[in-house]
């Protein structure tokens, strides 16, 4: 069993080696770690810098911190010949991405549903998720690169974004604010932009250590509080909240099972998505000699559990029912 009484990113980036968050630890420790010289390659678990190996090793490595087990370069970018990467997830997070602008062009053409913008603007944002996945997972940009950096920063930055609209998604359910308007719009946005560049400010810190204050001290522990809050709890928080709204609704204005077990299916498969990424990923790689991981397994979850969400939302957006008021406003549902 996995000790994570200390903290979360002192075990992650050497036992689970599918986060990207690793990547911002990586270049902390090869550029400038607390409390030691850098490169620090006792903790990054590679050669002596002045080694000849040294910057080939860096070339060929994949995501992870000092990691057990992680997928190397892909070869035809200049890492590791004779491997692609981590090409499973790389094509699973292309098909997201198309999954995920597939749904954004369905749900725009949908003219007369409740919150069609809303949506369109969350199916939007998960294909730009996954497509920052893509560069930042998948063994294709080089450890330590300011590229990676940024693109990790990115990445979060929309993570978090991307939960808030999920949140704001499931707050227009209650007919508080109308959707659509720029009394939905406007709020939606501005907390959302807020949010995605906070974020990716944090994430980017932490990496390019602008300041000290995200720096992981002592530089072995790899924990950042910020970061697990951003990465972690708030995806948690944010989908448990759109569940409990979304199903009250369901349930107590609608009264409808299908709508009600499409969703419980959408949060088994998010869990299970989780559970993927945090606790097969190590036993995948190890058992595939370091060919794949649990990523992509994570990614289709994940994709199944966005195409599910709006299967939902097309059920109780049907002409059929009936108008139903919550606040100040009404709505057909």
């Amino acid at each position: 069993m996995v000790d994570i009484s200390y903290g979360y990113y002192d075990w992650p980036c050497a036992n689970i080696p599918s986060m990207p968050i690793c990547n911002l630890f990586f270049r902390q420790l090869l550029v400038n770690p607390a409390g030691t010289a850098a490169p620090a390659t006792a903790l990054l678990g590679l050669p002596d810098a002045g080694s000849s190996s040294f910057n080939q090793a860096v070339r060929e490595y994949g995501v992870g911190v000092n990691s057990s087990c992680y997928i190397p370069r892909a070869g035809f970018v200049g890492g590791l010949d004779g491997h692609l990467g981590n090409i499973a997830n790389l094509i699973l997070c292309g098909i997201a991405v198309l999954v995920g602008l597939g749904l954004a062009a369905a749900a725009l053409r949908r003219t007369a549903a409740v919150g069609r913008w809303e949506m369109t603007v969350l199916f939007i944002m998960y294909a730009a998720v996954q497509g920052a996945q893509l560069a930042d997972n998948s063994g294709l940009l080089r450890q330590g690169s300011l590229a990676l950096t940024w693109v990790t920063a990115v990445h979060i930055g929309l993570l978090v974004g991307l939960f808030w609209v999920l949140v704001w998604v499931a707050f227009l359910s209650l007919q508080i604010v109308e959707d659509g308007t720029l009394f939905s719009l406007i709020p939606m946005f501005a907390i959302g932009i807020v949010l995605t560049i906070g974020s990716g400010y944090i994430a980017a810190d932490t990496g390019l250590t602008i300041t000290d204050y995200f720096r992981s001290d002592p530089a072995s522990s790899l924990y950042s509080a910020w970061l697990f809050s951003l990465t972690i709890v708030w995806p948690a928080a944010a989908a448990f909240i759109y569940l409990v709204i979304q199903a009250g609704v369901v349930i107590r204005v609608l009264k409808e099972k299908k709508p009600l077990f499409t969703l419980l299916g959408a949060a088994f498969c998010f869990i299970l998505a989780q559970a993927a990424q945090l606790a097969l990923s190590h036993r995948i790689c190890i058992g595939t000699d370091a060919k794949i991981d649990g990523s992509w397994i994570a990614t289709f979850l994940e994709t199944i559990t966005v195409a599910l969400i709006f299967v939902a939302w097309k059920m109780v957006t049907e002409d059929e029912w009936d108008s139903y008021t919550i606040g100040g406003g009404s709505q057909t549902y």
